[in-house]
């Protein structure tokens, strides 16, 4: 097996008539490039001999041996098809200069490739057998793929250089698997969910999985990981493996496409309390189906979480915005100075409250500020999921006040029954129009909603307590519109009242840019 491999098909017949038999080959790196040792021995389920008896440590070295680990890694995880599976050779296959093996065990196949196309290949290849309770994986470019319409898999060897045919570093090589779905894991923005209930242990890693670098390995049983906390910014490849000790089991893989939002702030607790408190407003339990809308955004508003229903504990909501009355005690009894100052409290004049303004909301604050104040009252931000449904109720209103009975509308020949989900007139009654004068909380109260809760829409944009990260970019979700409505540059902002459902970002550029005069806040609490 010295160098004995020449002529295509590049079969070892020692493998077929011994599989168990751990033959290597043997390369000889101080020569000339090899990639083509590395390919042809991964080709045929075996190993590979380094001789280094020649000095020298060519430029080329490091980069073929990535190259040999990536080969190596395949055949260490599978070991079990190598050596004790059943070996067909060349298989049928669709293209000519490519060949394929197959490597079988009774729940688990592997398929190696070994390609003398240059200019790679991509396409239909060869057949595989259906099965409902497993998937194809390609595990040297860790992706999942499709059987087509008429059973083939699609194989991808990447190109090399037309000037290596003929010699030791002509070749490239795939590896395609039939796995059993022995993983249960889920992408949603943020959070991974992983289960698997067989196995040693699950790994997870950002990107191709490599000898270079380490993976998070976790146990078997049912979890939920943050992947900014685990893997910070990454954006890219998310590759889950399953083990039995160090067999690969198997292997899914997802994709978090560069500037995906990603929620990256976690849901707080408070003291829960049995009685609503002082100028609170208990939100009963419920199930809530979660849509929302947006304007138009050049950086992307998050998807996670949206068209699913949740079952709604019971908490309380502040009825009215925070006012600058209360941001004052909170001030005077916490003494509290944020470590950012500029822009905070801007409206207020030499720390003091504009007279008669004391009950309006307090603006000029940042996230920072607003989590400071609900602390010190024992309280915390809403999640936009939490303030989406106090403020429309299990019956999903659209805005605030009472909505319009079902109606009957004929179109041509097309009879449809609607829910209209539009308000009965939006006018001064029910909240400020957007004629960008501040307002003192309760002005509106027929603006309530059936809940009590008011000031929801029209009034100042509400932070809720989200926060995500999108690429190079952090920002907060706000709720509710304001009094101002912009008449120019309004697809940045679109201001006013705004529908229960709607959802506008404030990007996190520092705490001064967060404050301004028409972004302030509410709290919740948890009830018992």
């Amino acid at each position: 097996v010295h160098n004995a491999l020449y002529y295509p098909p590049m079969l070892n017949l020692n493998k077929l008539i011994h599989p168990d038999f751990a033959i290597f080959r043997v390369a000889e790196v101080y020569k000339e490039p090899i990639q083509r040792e590395y390919a042809v021995a991964f080709f045929n389920g075996y190993g590979t001999e380094i001789n280094q008896f020649a000095p020298g440590h060519p430029d080329y070295e490091e980069k073929q041996y990535k190259y040999l680990g990536k080969t190596s890694r395949i055949l260490r995880e599978n070991t079990e098809n190598f050596t004790a599976g059943k070996l067909t050779p060349l298989i049928e296959t669709l293209h000519d200069s490519i060949w394929v093996n197959q490597w079988e065990m009774a729940d688990k196949s592997i398929y190696t490739i070994f390609s003398l196309k240059p200019e790679g290949f991509k396409g239909k290849l060869f057949k595989v057998d259906e099965k409902s309770d497993h998937h194809v994986v390609d595990l040297w470019h860790h992706k999942e793929l499709k059987i087509t319409a008429d059973g083939y898999v699609e194989a991808e060897t990447n190109s090399f250089d037309k000037s290596f045919i003929g010699t030791n570093n002509e070749g490239n090589v795939d590896c395609i698997a039939v796995l059993p779905k022995s993983i249960n894991a889920k992408l949603d923005g943020n959070k991974l969910s992983l289960h698997a209930s067989s196995g040693t242990a699950i790994k997870v890693w950002a990107g191709d999985p490599s000898y270079s670098k380490e993976p998070l390995t976790l146990s078997i049983s049912s979890q939920q990981i943050l992947l900014n906390e685990k893997f910070d910014r990454y954006e890219g490849k998310i590759v889950v493996q399953l083990f039995e000790q160090d067999l690969l089991l198997d292997e899914v893989i997802f994709y978090v496409a560069p500037g995906t939002p990603r929620l990256i702030s976690n849901k707080e607790t408070t003291l829960a309390e049995p009685k609503t408190p002082t100028g609170m407003v208990k939100i009963p339990i419920g199930k809530f189906l979660y849509k929302t809308t947006h304007g138009d955004a050049f950086i992307p508003y998050p998807t996670e979480g949206l068209d699913q229903t949740y079952d709604m504990n019971s908490f309380y909501m502040d009825k009215f915005p925070v006012t600058n009355i209360q941001f004052k005690n909170f001030m005077e009894s916490t003494s509290y100075q944020p470590n950012d100052p500029t822009n905070f409290l801007k409206h207020w004049i030499n720390g003091t409250i504009p007279k008669g303004e004391e009950n309006f909301p307090v603006v000029y604050i940042s996230y920072e500020d607003a989590k400071a104040y609900a602390a010190w009252a024992k309280k915390r931000l809403p999640t936009e999921l939490e303030w989406q449904y106090a403020a429309q109720t299990t019956l999903l209103n659209e805005w605030p006040w009472k909505q319009q009975k079902p109606v009957t509308r004929k179109e041509q020949f097309v009879t449809e029954t609607l829910t209209v989900t539009a308000i009965e007139g939006i006018d001064p009654k029910h909240t400020n129009l957007g004629d960008g004068k501040p307002f003192a909380v309760g002005s509106y109260s027929k603006g309530a909603n059936p809940h009590g809760l008011q000031d929801l829409v029209g009034c100042v944009w509400q932070l809720t307590n989200d926060l995500y990260e999108s690429g190079s970019y952090r920002y907060i979700i706000m709720k509710g519109g304001s009094y101002f409505k912009p008449s120019s540059s309004w697809w940045y902002v679109q201001g006013g009242p705004r529908e229960l459902h709607y959802r506008q970002a404030l990007l996190r550029v520092s705490q001064s840019f967060e404050r301004n005069s028409t972004v302030g806040f509410r709290c919740v609490k948890d009830a018992l």
